[in-house]
């Protein structure tokens, strides 16, 4: 039992802390990506591409760091591409955009911006009607003190033929939260390991295990990188 509340903490401490997040996240993403896309003919647009997926690490950092408590079993850290030796500040500046998890951290912040919202509004939404409905005896009287008549439910206990009395009402409220209580850690635990598993995908399919001692270097990539220094550098 005690496990189930301690998971039950982590997963919605995950699902309510993952959208602050994903929203900034989404936002230098999708703007990041269409400003340097949308100017790279004339090459502002590379700077602006490669500022993009440095600024994404930080943010794909802070959505790393919330996936061990949720999956049970650390996250190792990824593996970024370096620059060589001596290269030029400009350079190093550049090496972003040849770096494969790089771009998977752009791709992070795309997918998982709708999954992050769903799985806030469904935690919150669930863990507000749970607490409302077994609290209801609790603050019942002041709405039919104030209103002068029920709330709705009364309507429900007088279907079921239990009357419409304040003890029937409560109850009612009551059953519902209890039943929304008992499905509360299925619910939320379903949809944080949806959205973790997708975040480890992503952000940790790259890690320091999969690399040699040293820098790995690509050909092509390097050439890439060289070039458009050039040519940021002739500008």
């Amino acid at each position: 039992m005690k496990s189930i509340f301690k998971q039950l903490g982590a997963d919605s401490a995950y699902l309510l802390s993952a959208f602050p997040i994903a929203l900034p996240a989404f936002v230098i993403t999708v703007a990041g990506f269409a400003a340097g896309v949308g100017t790279a003919v004339v090459w502002v647009g590379v700077p602006i591409l490669a500022a993009t997926l440095l600024a994404m690490r930080g943010l794909a950092a802070a959505g790393r760091f919330q996936l061990e408590a949720v999956l049970g079993r650390p996250v190792v850290r990824p593996r970024y591409r370096r620059a060589p030796e001596g290269a030029s500040a400009l350079r190093r500046f550049l090496t972003p955009i040849a770096d494969g998890q790089s771009w998977l951290n752009l791709l992070w912040g795309v997918v998982n911006f709708p999954l992050a919202i769903a799985g806030f509004v469904v935690a919150l939404t669930w863990w507000t009607v749970t607490v409302v409905s077994l609290a209801y005896p609790l603050y019942a009287w002041a709405i039919r003190r104030a209103t002068g008549e029920g709330d709705g439910i009364e309507y429900a206990t007088r279907w079921l033929g239990w009357g419409d009395s304040y003890l029937a009402v409560s109850a009612l409220a009551v059953a519902g939260g209890l039943v929304m209580a008992l499905l509360l850690p299925l619910v939320l635990r379903g949809f944080a390991l949806t959205e973790a598993g997708l975040s480890r995908g992503l952000l940790a399919s790259l890690t320091e295990a999969d690399r040699p001692h040293g820098p790995i270097r690509t050909a092509v990539a390097d050439a890439e990188v060289t070039r458009v220094q050039e040519r940021l550098s002739a500008a």
